[in-house]
């Protein structure tokens, strides 16, 4: 969890980034791609958090990601044993399942290029 909040301080959240697409890689397993823009809407920093072993999720078409509403950013949260990412600020398991797209999972991994 250490390098996950390290990540999220370092990208204040990813407030105002962009979700830029949801991949499948099995029915239990999908990798969320955010992307870190400057302020012409060029491409610095993305980012893929890869969940495995998903419990539940709220996945938006790929189509949409776009308009979400990032000003809040994102929240990765642990709570027994479980991971959840959602769209907005939280700090509880309660604020994922009531966000607009949310994923709770068993294992997060990840990758910054």
């Amino acid at each position: 969890m250490e390098q996950i909040n390290s990540l999220l301080e370092k990208y204040h959240h990813f407030k105002d980034a962009q979700i830029r697409s949801v991949q499948s890689l099995s029915d239990t397993s999908k990798v969320v791609t955010l992307v870190v823009q400057d302020d012409e809407g060029e491409d610095l920093h993305t980012i893929n958090i890869t969940f495995k072993d998903i419990k539940e999720s709220r996945i938006l078409q790929n189509s949409v990601l776009s308009f979400l509403d990032m000003m809040s950013g994102i929240s990765i949260i642990k709570e027994h044993d479980l991971y959840g990412f959602a769209v907005g600020r939280g700090s509880a398991m309660l604020h994922v399942h009531n966000a607009p797209m949310y994923i709770i999972a068993s294992d997060i991994t990840i990758e910054e290029k």
